[in-house]
């Protein structure tokens, strides 16, 4: 505040230049003013300071300015040594805090001067001080903004409306190689490549027209300039901040080069898994033919040497051709399952839903492998209800069937194997059940968490041998029965057999 506040000469004596003051200082509201006489206690009291502190002037007139203190402050005898400090210097100036006449307490800025009489004499104080808690708040608001950008993991930047980076954490200096100094004030297309410059002021003008926030990348390819030039992938998110003095752009830059990288490193891992895919499903087009062809032909010469129609077999013959069959056959339920495995996980098997009569499916299921039960002595049963019907794939159903029954036969000793389907409605829905129970030896506990695992062998119990197989049966029951909406439950005992059920649930219709 510079100038001369009013001309003296316009007072006829010092009386009326005392009042004009005395008025122009109790009048004032921006600050609050209060004088004391030398040992502290209030002679004047203004408008501002009857705002600031909430006491009226008849309130506080010939009380101690102690009142403004704090007890602390007080205890500390921090009064005396305002007024020491005033008489000693001149002039006290610090932040203390205040108290009003509610007991709430504020933060203020306090300038204590000493007050003379005309003749030098010390006539008291005069303190005027101001209300700067909102201040305070904001600045340590501000520190702890500046703390949290110090501390982000992404390079931080706060740029004005007109381009100008105000802030830059750490991070912004390592990962662009500049010092803080140099970017404070500097166009924050300093830190973009010289292709984009032109047209980057025109986006950053977009963004504080409407401010809003942008998610880190927003689908965006962007790219930071280091400063020695050289070029990275970044992603960006902004953020409006607004102040006083209107909106600023926050920028959380991160740099993703190594992601970038394992990115294109995973996209060359899938085109060379594509391309591995392909040949692998070549080869087992392939091999369908090559493996089958041969086996069908042994299969079906070792049938008829069987039968008998080329001429007579003794027994060491018949025995040997058979265990030639048998092992052919093995094989061949080993190719089936392997190349079936491979067109399941490779996504290329195509469903086909139709309406299928299930009591059907069931017969021709029994009747593919009765020679196999007969074979092994076991009565092979079904149990169906003519009117049974249900959408789904006819060949998956068959094949997931095929393997609960053979596994149920190849797993029986003696006794009967039942297969049987039955239908209910239950909540609107159609739920179809097909099961195959066995009197076989069941399953232990301790192997039921393995049973639908793939290439898993699992025995009937302690002792008994193994059988042949891939392991791949009900793996590829379950996952058979998954794609057409289907699930395989069972239930054993050892020693009394086991039954696996499949049950498909469809709308009711009608």
């Amino acid at each position: 505040m510079g100038g001369v506040l009013f001309d003296p000469e316009t007072f006829s004596s010092s009386e009326e230049v005392v009042e004009f003051v005395g008025n122009v200082l109790e009048s004032s509201t921006e600050y609050s003013i209060v004088a004391t006489d030398p040992e502290g206690a209030i002679v004047l009291w203004n408008e501002g300071a009857r705002r600031l502190y909430g006491y009226e002037p008849a309130d506080v007139i010939g009380r101690s300015w102690a009142l403004l203190h704090t007890e602390q402050d007080v205890q500390r005898d921090l009064p005396e040594e305002m007024m020491r400090g005033a008489l000693r210097d001149g002039k006290w100036e610090g932040t203390v805090t205040r108290v009003r006449k509610d007991a709430s307490q504020f933060v203020a800025r306090v300038v204590t001067t000493p007050r003379r009489r005309a003749g030098g004499e010390h006539a008291g104080f005069l303190l005027i001080s101001s209300d700067i808690s909102e201040r305070v708040r904001l600045n340590r608001e501000l520190d702890y903004a500046r703390l949290l950008l110090e501390l982000a993991p992404d390079a931080m930047v706060i740029v004005n409306g007109g381009g100008e980076i105000q802030l830059a954490n750490a991070e912004t200096e390592r990962l662009f190689g500049y010092p803080r100094e140099s970017l404070i004030g500097a166009p924050v297309e300093t830190l973009i490549p010289d292709r984009f410059k032109e047209r980057h002021p025109h986006h950053r003008s977009y963004f504080f027209a409407t401010p809003r926030v942008r998610a880190m990348g927003e689908g965006l390819e962007l790219s930071g300039r280091r400063r020695d030039g050289s070029e990275f992938p970044v992603e960006i998110s902004l953020s409006p901040l607004a102040t006083e003095d209107g909106f600023l752009a926050t920028a959380a830059i991160r740099d993703v080069t190594e992601r970038k990288r394992v990115e294109q490193d995973l996209h060359h891992a899938n085109l060379q898994l594509e391309s591995a895919n392909r040949a692998k499903d070549s080869f087992l087009a392939n091999m369908s033919h090559e493996l089958r062809t041969p086996l069908n032909a042994i299969l079906g010469f070792t049938g008829t040497l069987l039968m008998g129609l080329p001429g007579e077999l003794n027994d060491a013959q018949t025995k040997q051709l058979r265990t030639v069959q048998r092992s052919g056959r093995h094989l061949l339920s080993l190719i089936n399952d392997l190349l079936d495995l491979a067109r399941i996980e490779s996504g290329k098997m195509q469903l086909k839903i139709e309406p299928i009569a299930c009591a059907e499916v069931v017969e021709e299921v029994a009747a593919g492998l009765r020679p196999l039960a007969d074979e092994r002595g076991i009565a092979l049963e079904t149990v169906t209800v003519e009117r049974a019907r249900l959408h789904s794939d006819r060949r998956a159903l068959t094949q997931i069937l095929i393997n609960l029954t053979s596994n149920a036969i190849k797993f029986t000793d003696e006794g009967r194997v039942q297969l049987e389907v039955s239908q209910s409605h239950e909540a609107q829905e159609l739920v179809t059940r097909f099961g195959v129970s066995d009197t076989g030896r069941g399953i232990k506990v301790e192997d039921r968490e393995r049973l639908f695992a793939a290439f898993e062998q699992i025995g009937g119990s302690a002792g008994s041998r193994s059988y042949e197989g891939s392991g791949l049966g009900l793996y590829i029951c379950q996952t058979l029965a998954t794609l057409i909406d289907g699930a395989i439950t069972f239930e054993s005992e050892i020693g009394a057999g086991s039954t696996f059920a499949l049950t498909i649930r469809e709308p009711a219709q009608g």
